[in-house]
């Protein structure tokens, strides 16, 4: 049955709630996790399923050919594991997931700023060295419904997933705009025009106080939830390139390699008019600090991109 909606919940808690049911469902559902149980939401999981958990201390590149092992013997394995970990891993993901074509999860958690973690545990470059590797299926949702429902269909899907979410509370916004997960297809949350702003996984929740301040302006602009970071939804793109005169990108990740550049790469390549203005982490490592100091810091936060527009716009 459905988990009763809690509004402390975070993405972790509605990721461990959502392997729980799925783990009483299907046997074949195996988790593996690098000395992080508790951080990543599996530990209920692992005392539920003891048989069917694996914690191979602080190894993610074994964790990560360990999964592969496991779904060449037709499991479906998910790793669970923070952004910034995931690095270490980098050849496994390629070698022994991507290349072989497996089907492997990465629940990637703490994708994004982490605020209170540190230097260290910024999640901001996991797009950047996942999206240029063949076969990998990206996805970052825009709130906790999407969470569970992106993680529904990776188990369906044969083949590498990774979907990506960030520290801290759920978003529990925009419930009701639930459009089913469709491969590579991204959600048009409202359609305007002259402007469309692309938000990616949690920012959509910064990019609504950002379109709400241009409805209050009585300006029509275009909200989509990007959704699918790879493959890119290069038909949403084609109609927003038609219909508007800038595309805005907005991420929590770094500039280089980001979803951004990637559809300004895909944009230039068709020699399309339109201007894109990407939003995202400029080249530095960012420091400690909470996330909304960060967002302004780094220029990302509503209001800094509101003005970024308007520049860009005059």
């Amino acid at each position: 049955g459905e988990v009763p909606e809690s509004e402390e919940e975070t993405y972790t808690d509605v990721f461990g709630n959502w392997m729980m049911e799925k783990g009483r469902a299907h046997e074949e559902l195996v988790s593996v996790c690098a000395a992080m149980p508790d951080g990543t939401g599996v530990k209920r999981f692992a005392e539920e399923f003891p048989k069917r958990f694996f914690d191979v201390g602080i190894a993610e590149e074994h964790a990560v050919t360990f999964a592969a092992g496991l779904a060449a013997e037709g499991m479906i394995p998910v790793v669970a594991v923070y952004s910034s970990f995931l690095q270490r891993a980098y050849d496994q993901i390629l070698h022994d997931v991507c290349m072989q074509d497996l089907h492997v999860i990465f629940a990637i958690d703490r994708s994004g700023l982490v605020g209170a973690d540190g230097e260290t545990h910024q999640g901001i470059f996991d797009t950047a060295f996942l999206s240029h590797i063949p076969n990998l299926v990206i996805l970052a949702p825009k709130n906790r419904y999407e969470l569970t429902r992106a993680m529904e269909w990776a188990v369906a899907y044969d083949g590498p997933v990774a979907i990506k979410y960030a520290r801290g509370q759920a978003y529990y916004g925009l419930k009701d705009y639930n459009e089913s997960v469709e491969y590579g297809k991204s959600e048009i949350l409202r359609e305007g025009s002259e402007i469309a702003l692309v938000a990616v996984g949690n920012m959509v929740e910064e990019t609504e106080k950002l379109y709400n301040r241009f409805l209050q302006e009585g300006r029509q602009v275009t909200f989509v939830n990007a959704r699918f970071i790879k493959p890119l939804d290069k038909e949403m793109i084609d109609h927003l390139a038609e219909t508007h005169k800038l595309i805005v990108t907005i991420e929590e990740g770094i500039l280089h390699g980001g979803y951004g550049a990637l559809v300004e790469e895909y944009l230039e390549s068709k020699a399309s008019d339109v201007k894109v203005l990407p939003i995202a982490i400029e080249d530095t490592f960012v420091r400690h600090g909470s996330v909304e100091e960060l967002r302004k810091m780094l220029k990302i936060d509503a209001e800094s991109i509101y003005d970024r527009i308007q520049d860009v716009m005059e």
